[in-house]
């Protein structure tokens, strides 16, 4: 047996498409040749910083931030399951997929860019497929006839190597500039003040706009404009510099 794990419920969907006739179960399709079991985008996240303490905290607990624990570089990132009730049941059903003793292949159906190849590289991991022939399915497209074609020429999941190694470097680069930087400027501040590495520059761009409209000076200029005719309507034409 082929065992797919799609990135989504959606993606699954289409590639049952192109495959043909699946009996629904909870929470995978299947049928003679193939199951097809599904992620919800990302089930796992990167441990908090206190995860690498020597102090053990239990889920509730409250944790007081310190200049103490910062810098922090784990030696080893550590990934943890999302805390939600059906996230933890629909990963349970993904391993105990991949440990069937009849499933001889499983394949990354991820999206075809570096955040959903490893989305799924990590279900898989953490599910535990040694000894198992490992495959990746690449769709930039998923019709019928693109999934039937892409089943055919599957190529081994070991050379995507480098896409997974791109999705983690961004993955754990922006845990270290956002968990270090977002502590380290609410201590200092006294308020929470999130620092990350999409946050800071829609915060910066909002803020020169801003600025730019306070700044405002009406004044008067020109630019060269036309009335084109084209096929019976008049298009006008505007030059984007101001004199």
């Amino acid at each position: 047996m082929k065992l797919i794990i799609a990135e989504k419920p959606s993606l699954a969907r289409n590639i049952a498409a192109g495959i043909g006739k699946f009996n629904n179960r909870q929470g995978y399709m299947e049928n003679s040749e193939y199951i097809i079991t599904w992620a919800f985008g990302h089930l796992f996240s990167l441990a908090d910083a206190e995860a690498y303490l020597d102090k053990a905290y239990k889920p509730g607990d409250k944790v007081r931030w310190t200049l103490d624990n910062l810098p922090c570089f784990p030696p080893q990132f550590k990934y943890v399951l999302r805390g939600d009730e059906g996230v933890a049941r629909q990963f349970s059903i993904i391993r105990s997929l991949c440990r069937r003793p009849d499933v001889d292949t499983v394949i990354n159906a991820g999206d075809a860019d570096r955040e959903g190849e490893i989305i799924v590289r990590l279900c898989m991991i953490k599910s535990g497929v040694a000894g198992k022939s490992l495959k990746r399915l690449w769709l930039p497209d998923q019709t019928p006839e693109t999934v039937a074609a892409a089943l055919k020429e599957m190529k081994d999941e070991s050379e995507y190597e480098n896409l997974a190694n791109e999705g983690f470097a961004r993955t754990y680069i922006d845990w270290l500039y956002g968990i270090n930087l977002t502590r380290y400027a609410t201590i200092k501040s006294g308020q929470l003040l999130r620092v990350g590495r999409v946050v800071v520059p829609i915060v910066k761009a909002i803020y020169d706009r801003d600025r730019e409209i306070e700044n405002f000076v009406q004044r008067e200029y020109y630019v060269n404009a036309s009335n084109e005719e084209t096929n019976g309507e008049e298009v006008e034409l505007v030059s984007k510099e101001q004199f």
